[in-house]
């Protein structure tokens, strides 16, 4: 096994992976396919991923790895100690599941075509950030302003209209 991984990093490594994805396809995620970066530790997952999706969904990329440390203390790419799958960070106290805290009312939401799990957001990483970043997205095209959107993402709706720390720490926007 230990081999297996090996060769797949270094075939990773070697091998210029460019995925583009047609619009169709976020909206039927199934699962089913095989994804290189699944292969690698949590820290370089959640990385790749929050990349590829704030690209995909137009969500600044910066502000995507500010709120997955606000979330989750992500320190980014090369934060090896990275472990969200223990019970501190998989689950929070507002019952948010995985690296982006997403609950489950929300997750199915914004997934109408399946039935999104606990154990769905707080072990698949890939699908926690797409779940997240479809949330991100449909806030903006409400809101129109990104510290409104961190904002509501934090504190739910009321957030609209009462702008907390959480909020202008991702964005650095105090004027709003």
């Amino acid at each position: 096994m230990r081999y297996l991984v090996i060769i797949l990093s270094l075939y990773y490594l070697m091998t210029p992976f460019i995925r583009e994805k047609a619009p169709s396809e976020l909206d039927t995620y199934d699962g089913t396919t095989v994804d290189a970066i699944a292969y690698g530790p949590p820290n370089y997952q959640l990385y790749e991923y929050m990349k590829e999706y704030a690209s995909i969904y137009d969500i600044p990329f910066d502000y995507a790895l500010k709120c997955a440390r606000e979330e989750t203390g992500y320190r980014g790419k090369f934060h090896y100690t990275y472990t969200p799958f223990i019970d501190k960070l998989r689950r929070s106290y507002a019952d948010a599941y995985g690296p982006l805290q997403v609950q489950v009312p929300t997750a199915n939401d914004m997934w109408q075509d399946r039935n999104i799990s606990a154990d769905d957001l707080g072990y698949n990483i890939e699908l926690n950030v797409i779940t997240s970043f479809r949330y991100k997205r449909y806030l903006y095209e409400i809101l129109n302003d990104w510290t409104q959107v961190y904002s509501v993402y934090n504190q739910g709706w009321k957030g609209k209209n009462r702008i907390n720390e959480y909020a202008v720490r991702i964005t650095g926007d105090a004027d709003s």
